[in-house]
């Protein structure tokens, strides 16, 4: 008869893999967003299934869903009646993100218009050459 080792990783470590408090850890156990994590002598044990949970809200939670609907979405995930509401919070969020991404290109392309700006006027100074005008750089892509 063989027996399975299950890799498991204490809290401290799992800490430090996500770069998150213990007590960020502690708190998503609270919520029920983290559970059934095993303890090795009175230690938390989190196991590959923990660390993929975790995972999937640290994307969520980076790209702006908050606790309240993490917990609305693993709840309706949970309940395997309820894929209309999973597919709703996932499309919701999904629509959000590219908001955010549309948002961030803009904001992308405005500061490298000024960081090239700011170089030139800076090579400008140390070559003593014409300043650059702003109205150059308002609509041109770098």
């Amino acid at each position: 008869m063989e027996t399975t080792t299950v890799k498991t990783y204490s809290i401290t470590q799992v800490s430090k893999m996500y770069n998150l408090p213990t007590t960020t850890l502690r708190y998503y156990e609270d919520l029920g967003l983290l559970y059934d994590i095993p303890r090795l002598k009175g230690r938390r044990a989190y196991t590959q299934q923990h660390l993929n949970r975790l995972g999937a809200i640290c994307c969520f939670k980076d790209t702006g869903m908050t606790l309240k609907k993490l917990q609305e979405l693993f709840e309706a995930q949970d309940n395997d009646n309820d894929l209309t509401k999973t597919c709703e919070i996932l499309d919701n969020h999904y629509e959000r993100v590219l908001e955010q991404l549309a948002q961030l290109k803009k904001n992308e392309r405005h500061i490298k218009r000024k960081v090239r700006f700011y170089h030139d006027i800076k090579s400008a100074k140390e070559n003593h050459t014409e300043m650059p005008d702003w109205d150059d750089y308002r609509d041109r892509d770098f």
